[in-house]
């Protein structure tokens, strides 16, 4: 068995002479210009790859990547994807002309050759999951973004009682706090680098697993516009640090291994790591700069020259009102985006509870505004792509007060269910969608534990408390 790291979130598996890639962004950016792989892959190595397999764990570009798929694999590459209610992965990869596709059910394995398979889970609100992947008498957890614990976790440590790795995300893509406009005033002050990098660390502590690899959260940002994010990273090292901290207090003989892209391990050799500064990274994004400005020029120019399509944003919010379902439509607050393109800043207005949209010169100071560039807003309407828009971080957030943060985010939530075919209701009633909900069972049961701790024994959700330490599995 051996395993190589990519790229952010890219896994190369390997055993008995087949390999599996999963969640290849191998090129390039994502996310409008906004992501860059960090530090940047091989591009021997990506070149040399000839996967049998592929396996996408979710929709987000950064591991649904179109351009690195197209350019890189034989489209006659068998795709293996998880089974969620929505075929969308399935009509975007027949797109892009992969039509060898098959669809892992939750829980459900899939041969890759002798003594090698994948098992593929779910887990969250949309559509996202993770893989396990064994052979050789080792087992790789491939958790990318998918933050299990309680009844999910413990399916996935039932099914494998000894995890030789895991590999887990140790930042945040999510737009809160940090694009609000004022969130140090606004929202309480935390520390959202070392939260994350507690999850990272905790859960692998949790899981009992050998090694923990921080992973899905090497990139940086290069647009105009995000270009500042990067000072506020989660790095690997951070991390790693953590993870000593945190497994010293649980007394137990684990190990975080940084593996910056190109590094590996096998059952022979043991690790091999690239070796990469992480304390340098300002240095090296502005090298990356460098590198990449007249791609990022010519793509900022390419911008200021898009006009906002009101047309296309009416249309696509008229039928996004109509699957909201009307109770919850009756509560949602009007949002206003604010547009800029070539000619300005425009204001549109979405108001749920009149099921109008509308052009307003002046926002109402209370109402919550997206202010978001026409190219970005142009192709999440006409394309359904608000579902990676808040991952981009290509969006400033007002909020009139604190409390309208949760409205914010139930505009977030509702946005994506749409994209995902979770809305409207009716579309979970499916044959397909009851039978893929029925084996995710155990999600919905830890929901309902959740609130009645929260409900009844006043009990606030904490990471300490969805992974104890002492309850960690040796």
């Amino acid at each position: 068995m051996k395993f190589t790291i990519l790229s952010h979130a890219g896994l190369l598996a390997e055993h008995n002479g087949v390999s599996i890639v999963c969640d290849p962004w191998l090129i390039g950016s994502c996310y409008w210009r906004s992501w860059w792989n960090f530090p940047e892959p091989d591009p021997v190595l990506i070149n040399s790859l000839r996967p049998q397999f592929i396996y996408l764990t979710h929709l987000h570009w950064d591991h649904f990547h179109g351009a690195s798929l197209q350019k890189l694999f034989d489209p006659k590459t068998t795709i293996l994807v998880p089974k969620v209610p929505t075929r969308r992965m399935v009509q975007d990869l027949n797109w892009l002309g992969f039509h060898d596709i098959v669809e892992i059910p939750h829980g459900g394995s899939f041969k890759l050759g002798p003594d090698l398979a994948l098992r593929s889970y779910q887990f969250g609100l949309g559509v996202d999951s993770a893989a396990v992947i064994s052979g050789g008498g080792y087992t790789l957890f491939n958790c990318n973004d998918c933050k299990f614990f309680g009844l999910p976790l413990g399916q996935i440590l039932r099914d494998y009682p000894k995890i030789d790795f895991i590999f887990r995300s140790h930042s945040s893509a999510s737009p809160v706090p940090l694009c609000i406009e004022n969130h140090e005033r606004l929202l309480p002050v935390d520390d959202a680098s070392y939260d994350q990098a507690d999850q990272f660390a905790r859960c692998a502590i949790y899981a009992g697993a050998r090694y923990a690899i921080p992973f899905a959260s090497n990139h940086c940002f290069l647009h105009p516009e995000t270009r500042h994010f990067n000072a506020t990273a989660t790095t690997p090292d951070l991390a790693r640090k953590r993870y000593a901290n945190i497994a010293a207090q649980a007394g137990v003989g684990t190990e975080c291994v940084v593996m910056p892209p190109g590094s590996s391990w096998s059952d022979t050799t043991g690790f091999d790591i690239v070796v990469f500064d992480f304390a340098k990274r300002e240095t090296y994004v502005e090298l990356m700069l460098e590198r990449n400005m007249l791609k990022l020029s010519q793509w900022v120019a390419a911008e200021g020259q898009a006009v906002a399509d009101f047309g296309a944003f009416k249309t696509y919010f008229e039928q996004f009102l109509r699957s909201i379902p009307w109770l919850v439509r009756r509560k949602l607050p009007k949002a206003v985006f604010r547009v800029k393109d070539a000619a300005g800043m425009h204001g549109w207005c979405v108001d749920p509870q009149r099921g109008e949209i509308d052009v307003i010169d002046e926002p109402a100071l209370e109402s919550i505004a997206f202010e978001v560039h026409a190219a970005v807003l142009n192709d999440c309407v006409r394309l359904k792509m608000f579902s990676v828009w808040t991952a981009s971080k290509r969006l400033k957030i007002y909020l009139p007060s604190a409390e309208a943060l949760r409205y914010a985010n139930l505009w977030f939530t509702l946005l994506d269910l749409y994209e995902v075919d979770l809305l409207p209701v009716r579309k979970n009633l499916s044959m397909r969608a009851l039978t893929v909900r029925l084996r995710r069972w155990r999600e919905p049961v830890e929901v309902a534990n959740i609130l009645l701790r929260r409900l009844l024994l006043r009990q606030r959700f904490s990471v300490s408390r969805i992974y104890p330490l002492g309850k960690v599995r040796t």
